[in-house]
């Protein structure tokens, strides 16, 4: 059979596409020992789909043969299988015994660290820290202090301008009291 025919039709079977006489013209392809190297990786599946075939029980031996299966494959299985209870047990006694590593490291670090000095030597950079702080908080009143300052100059001129528009309305009002027939013909107010 040509390895052309051979890969198409494997595609076809791994996509569910082949039909029963296809399936069969691959499982006689596999039977045989001349397998090229590049298909030699899907004889062991149709191999065991042959012998699985061939497998036919009597109804009185079908419950004796699962069985001994199921005890076959439970035997290999079981010392991976663990009850959901005992698993629970299993997290929570992991989760407790990393809490316990983690506090005594926290503790074990703490203490190598307070022998050392670690926290004497610590004193001085605080000290540097501290200083450097107040220094950056000092320059930012200074400006700050110098924005305030504009503000109030501001606020000054503002007040100004408000009392310049109370004198402006003052003034509107007298020459309207003063001469009303001025007011009705603005054309005349040179």
């Amino acid at each position: 059979m040509n390895i052309k025919e051979i890969e198409g039709l494997l595609d076809r079977y791994y996509e569910g596409e082949t039909t029963l006489a296809e399936e069969q013209k691959l499982k006689d392809f596999f039977l045989h020992d001349e397998v090229p190297e590049t298909l030699r990786q899907h004889q062991p599946l149709f191999r065991f789909l042959i012998s699985e075939a061939k497998l036919t029980l009597s109804e009185e031996n079908q419950e004796a043969s699962l069985d001994r299966r199921i005890e076959r494959y439970r035997g290999e299985t079981s010392i991976l299988s663990v009850p959901p209870g005992k698993k629970r047990l299993y997290y929570l006694s992991a989760m407790a015994a990393g809490l316990v590593l983690l506090i005594g490291l926290v503790f074990l670090i703490r203490n190598e660290a307070g022998r050392k000095g670690y926290f004497e030597n610590l004193r001085p950079s605080t000290e540097l820290a501290y200083s450097q702080t107040r220094q950056a908080l000092l320059l930012v009143s200074v400006g700050l202090n110098t924005g305030l300052d504009e503000v109030q100059r501001l606020k000054t001129l503002d007040n100004a301008m408000e009392q310049i528009q109370r004198i402006n309305k003052f003034y509107n009002y007298q020459t309207q009291f003063i001469n009303p027939e001025r007011m009705q013909d603005p054309s005349t107010n040179k």
